[in-house]
């Protein structure tokens, strides 16, 4: 499947389902993925290895802003 066509179709379904956001692509939908996994234990190697990357730095990365949603609801109590 073409990249574009899969944006679209990424595109259409989030709208259609009422989200918003800045950058409507199909990243939202391997980010979401891979903060699901970390949010129920999986460490940076295992979600790197489910969404298919070489590297641990997007597990990291998305790793950080979990904890920082964590901090940022604990501060408000």
């Amino acid at each position: 499947m073409d990249d574009g066509i899969l944006g679209k179709f990424v595109k259409s379904a989030l709208l259609a389902s009422g989200a918003t956001a800045a950058d409507i692509t199909p990243r939202i939908l391997s980010n979401t993925y891979g903060r699901r996994h970390i949010a129920s234990g999986c460490t940076n190697e295992q979600v790197s290895a489910r969404l298919g990357l070489s590297s641990q730095r997007t597990a990291v990365r998305l790793r950080h802003t979990l904890d920082f949603l964590n901090d940022d609801e604990n501060s408000q109590w």
